[in-house]
């Protein structure tokens, strides 16, 4: 497996943006921050996105205070599985994927009665995972499942989904990669926990190299699978619905996270006014080079 320190050459070659410039040139100029809370508020930038035909997962129920939180199991019922997460949260923090399993339910390799859940509820209500550490609203989504066209990227009982991160300025898609999980990151799409970020070429909709960490991998660490070559699903009517997200949000410089469910084919997770630059490094280009 070819494994190459993508960091450790020039950045000006590449044209690897880093975080000032980042903050400088692309946040502070084309994100006004009034409109910050239009992403940061999750729940509210699914009503926006909804509101102009965006597709997003549906939301069963959401838990604003103690009226909302007794009745949650009256909302879920038949409801197999679902995701918990925050209104405020970031970096994934406070997120819960749970099946249902007759009277009790699982998530991952943990067993959870009614009072589980219930404290998970109380802790998110009470701010524990919000950006800013105040009482934040918990809400219960749809559970995504993987479409079978990413089947290829994931290692054997690992049941996490994957989701792709496209970054748009104003309506034009710099950038895009696949967030794998796998199994060192527990399932989680998460680059920072040991997921893979896989590029993808906006020209072809097919995916290029990876990262792991901050190295460039040719082939799946744990699968030993090449990366390369492989089209995403559903990849165009990504960049299709991602091009309007930046008029309805207000902010000119997003990342749009999609996710492909085999049900419902894309949605939008989440739109991010702060997005990572891992993204570079699975595209093996810096982001300076696409804004030139």
């Amino acid at each position: 497996m070819r494994i190459t320190h993508l960091l450790g050459l020039l950045p000006s070659k590449l044209g690897l943006l880093g975080i000032n410039a980042r903050n400088v040139e692309l946040i502070y100029t084309n994100n006004e921050r009034k409109f910050f809370p239009n992403v940061d508020n999750k729940l509210r930038c699914k009503e926006l996105l909804s509101a102009h035909g965006i597709p997003v997962p549906q939301t069963y129920h959401a838990v604003t205070g103690l009226e909302s939180l007794r009745v949650w199991q009256k909302a879920l019922e038949g409801v197999h599985s679902f995701v918990i997460k925050p209104n405020r949260g970031y970096g994934g923090s406070g997120i819960l994927l749970v099946e249902r399993k007759g009277e009790l339910f699982q998530s991952g390799s943990t067993t959870l009665d009614v009072e589980d859940i219930t404290f998970h509820v109380q802790q998110i209500f009470n701010g524990a995972f919000s950006r800013d550490n105040v009482s934040d609203t918990a809400y219960f989504e749809e559970r995504i499942i993987n479409h079978p066209g990413v089947d290829a990227f994931i290692a054997d009982g690992v049941e996490g989904v994957t989701d792709v991160r496209i970054i748009f300025k104003g309506n034009r898609p710099l950038m895009a990669m696949m967030r794998v999980p796998t199994r060192e990151s527990d399932g989680k799409a998460n680059l920072h926990q040991g997921g893979l970020g896989v590029g993808i070429d906006l020209e072809t909709g097919l995916s290029l190299n990876g990262c792991h960490y901050n190295k460039v991998i040719t082939h799946h660490p744990e699968t030993g699978n090449p990366l390369s070559g492989i089209p995403i699903p559903h990849f165009f009517e990504m960049i299709e619905y991602g091009a309007g997200i930046s008029d309805i949000i207000k902010l000119g410089y997003i990342g749009v996270d999609f996710v492909c469910d085999a049900r419902h084919g894309p949605l939008v997770l989440e739109v991010n006014a702060r997005p990572g630059l891992n993204i570079q490094i699975a595209n093996e280009e810096g982001l300076k080079k696409r804004l030139q």
